[in-house]
């Protein structure tokens, strides 16, 4: 009987122990994702944007996965860098609501960054652009995703001016 009890214990223990190495299914939809990103022409990073309460108003942190598309060659004379975050600030003039400047305002036409922001193909917490890459940071939810599309939003991001 102790044997029994002994056999049943190690085989617990491993079966416990390869369960609890194995990734779940959220890591696994995580993994496909960035690959889809990945080979999609993205860079997948987990950071995001640091508050910044004398700037603008924003008192946490904007965190989630950072999708980031790259120019490989900025346009000539283009200097414009800017950043929207979907959070309580100061600087919000133009946009929609719950929506925020991250530390400065930029001369954009608004009307295009609202319809930008309303055709996000995903929920998203941040937009950033610089002259030579634009990017979103969301938290990775929802049910599908569509790199492709993601890509072509970023990209639109990348031509407001």
């Amino acid at each position: 009987m102790t044997t029994f009890i002994i056999v049943i214990l190690a085989v617990l223990s491993v079966v416990g122990s390869v369960v609890w190495v194995r990734p779940s299914h959220r890591d696994v939809k995580l993994a496909k994702w960035r690959q889809q990103a990945r080979v999609s022409g993205l860079q997948v990073k987990l950071e995001g944007l640091q508050a910044e309460p004398k700037e603008s108003g924003i008192r946490e942190d904007v965190t989630g996965a950072s999708y980031t598309l790259f120019l490989p060659k900025a346009l000539k004379g283009d200097e414009l860098t800017w950043a929207v975050v979907k959070a309580d600030g100061w600087l919000k003039d133009g946009l929609p609501q719950e929506w925020s400047w991250y530390l400065k305002e930029a001369p954009l036409d608004l009307s295009k960054l609202c319809a930008l922001i309303e055709s996000s193909p995903i929920p998203i917490y941040a937009i950033e652009r610089t002259p030579n890459s634009s990017r979103i940071i969301w938290g990775e939810e929802g049910i599908e995703f569509d790199a492709p599309q993601l890509n072509e939003f970023l990209q639109k991001v990348q031509a407001i001016s």
